[in-house]
């Protein structure tokens, strides 16, 4: 695929059922809801899947961004049966009835990242979570050497709401010193763009 400059842009398509293979299984299950919720909340035309994303991978070495559309779509039918309650679960996040209903951007930035190490990183899967400090999911627990990436999200701004959350916490990540590699995960919702930013080495 072209865009009007005639540069290339990557498309990379990913099924979201088969993040239970690529991922811990309990990390999928627990944002794959959310995920669904944010994306397709609205029941607009434009909310119906495949989801598309403009996507920036980005190495801060001087490297050239590359630019990408990621499509996201998924089987309804393949997700309930690795979770008999995805649909119960879905309904209450997007009526609000269920007490993470204010957490379900960051819960779903958590699933696309998920994706994003899924279909950029092939072969690498988050071990564990950080509780309380960055990275959020970490893929070598090395000490003195963690390997990870940091989420975030954002209902709505687009690339400029997303480069000031990279700004602030690429400072934050590079005065670490027991970090080796670190990747930003960013991710919008209206309009559907996002960053994944390597911060480390």
């Amino acid at each position: 695929m072209s865009d009007t400059a005639g540069t290339e842009i990557e498309r990379s398509t990913y099924a979201l059922e088969t993040l239970y293979e690529h991922q811990d299984h309990d990390f999928v299950i627990d944002t794959v809801p959310h995920v669904i919720a944010w994306l397709a909340g609205r029941g607009e035309p434009q909310d119906q899947q495949p989801f598309l994303f403009q996507m920036g991978v980005v190495r801060p070495s001087g490297a050239e961004p590359r630019s990408m559309e990621l499509m996201l779509g998924w089987s309804t039918e393949a997700l309930e049966r690795r979770d008999i309650d995805l649909l119960s679960k879905i309904a209450r996040l997007r009526s609000g009835r269920t007490v993470d209903r204010e957490r379900i951007t960051e819960n779903a930035a958590y699933g696309l990242a998920l994706v994003a190490i899924s279909a950029l990183m092939p072969g690498r899967r988050v071990i564990t979570m950080c509780k309380g400090e960055a990275p959020d999911f970490v893929l070598d627990a090395t000490p003195g050497a963690l390997r990870g990436v940091e989420v975030a999200g954002r209902s709505s701004g687009g690339l400029s709401a997303l480069r000031a959350v990279r700004v602030e916490k690429s400072a934050r990540l590079n005065a670490r010193n027991d970090i080796s590699e670190v990747h930003l995960s960013l991710w919008c919702a209206v309009p559907r763009v996002s960053e994944l930013y390597q911060v480390k080495p």
